[in-house]
């Protein structure tokens, strides 16, 4: 008896990871998730980290005479050349070692996709040859998330290796921690998990996706008559109603500085929606200097809120672990594993 395997999905996080492991063993992959979750961003994410150039190639606004060339006659010979297009990798322009970013891969044509074989397995089409140190990554969305995805033929599937991606507060968490994302705006989404990633239902414009939530940390704040209007604009009126709420309810805690300034006694929140933004803010004014105050505020709350402040303060710097605050407060609570 035969059972059906599903495909397993991962975080954007551990995407990443999957990424570079596949790439350096030099797979060509293929990244899959809806639209807004990422998948860009750790492609260009990896070429930083590895010091290499990532060249983007969208096949949904080219042709197949864009990967192929242009074929040129010569007289002397009687036969055509390809002229190679300029934009595809070349060593002595882009360096030795690289990244082909394919976006959009499946709202191609099926001719686009067709030329995309060689490429891929390959290595070649035309008169053209990726250079050696040239790693192939893919990405696109899958049918169900209503993006212009073709099904992509099975010879071309069968030609990368496959990375399922699914949104996860946590990884945009993190990620926006280190990306100076609003404080406001993730913990509110810390708050309502389910609204980090909703495909729309009808033929609404905007909605909510990691990356549409990221754009609305522009307009935190903006002036309060005009605020809603702009998250709307971003991920759709029902939910932009609902973070405009939120903010005006963490405004009202007052100064988070006034917290770090007197931290015995400053008011502990009592409710949990209030609490989510004022752990996520401490933990952004977290530096050496402020690192005691902030500690000794948040031992005075519930010890899940305790341990999210210091979790986010230590990931997006970790040399708040080489704290003397930090060193008590570890020693205090040694049956707490915090990995960063």
């Amino acid at each position: 008896m035969t059972s059906l395997v599903k495909e397993h999905e991962c975080t954007i996080a551990e995407a990443a990871i999957l990424l570079e492991i596949m790439t350096d063993a030099d797979d060509a992959v293929m990244l899959w998730g809806p639209p807004g979750v990422g998948k860009s961003d750790i492609v260009r994410q990896l070429g930083a980290k590895k010091k290499r150039k990532v060249i983007e190639f969208r096949t949904n606004i080219r042709e197949p005479v864009d990967v192929r060339g242009i074929p040129v006659p010569c007289e002397k010979t009687g036969t055509t050349r390809w002229f190679v297009p300029d934009e595809l990798p070349q060593v002595e322009r882009d360096g030795a070692e690289g990244y082909l970013f394919i976006d959009e891969i499946n709202t191609g044509s099926p001719q686009m996709m067709a030329v995309m074989f060689g490429l891929v397995l390959d290595r070649r089409v035309g008169e053209y040859e990726l250079p050696p140190g040239w790693m192939i990554v893919a990405a696109g969305n899958r049918l169900s998330d209503r993006a212009s995805a073709q099904r992509m033929p099975t010879a071309l599937r069968n030609r990368f290796a496959h990375i399922f991606i699914t949104a996860d507060v946590a990884a945009w968490a993190a990620w926006a921690n280190s990306n100076a994302v609003a404080p406001e705006l993730v913990a509110f989404i810390r708050l309502r998990r389910d609204f980090l990633h909703v495909m729309p239902k009808g033929d609404e414009n905007a909605f909510p996706t990691p990356r549409s939530w990221t754009r609305c940390s522009k307009y935190v704040n903006a002036p309060t008559q005009h605020r809603l209007r702009l998250f709307a604009s971003h991920v759709g009126d029902a939910y932009a109603s609902e973070l405009d709420g939120f903010i005006d309810l963490y405004h009202s805690i007052g100064s988070l500085e006034a917290i770090v300034d007197d931290p015995a006694g400053a008011i502990v929140p009592t409710e949990a929606s209030i609490r989510f933004a004022v752990c996520t803010g401490l933990a952004r004014l977290a530096t050496r200097k402020t690192m005691p105050a902030i500690i000794q505020y948040a031992q005075r709350l519930p010890r899940e809120s305790q341990i999210l402040v210091i979790h986010d303060a230590t990931t997006r710097d970790a040399t708040l672990k080489n704290t003397s605050a930090y060193g008590k407060w570890a020693v205090a609570n040694q049956d707490l594993v915090i990995q960063n």
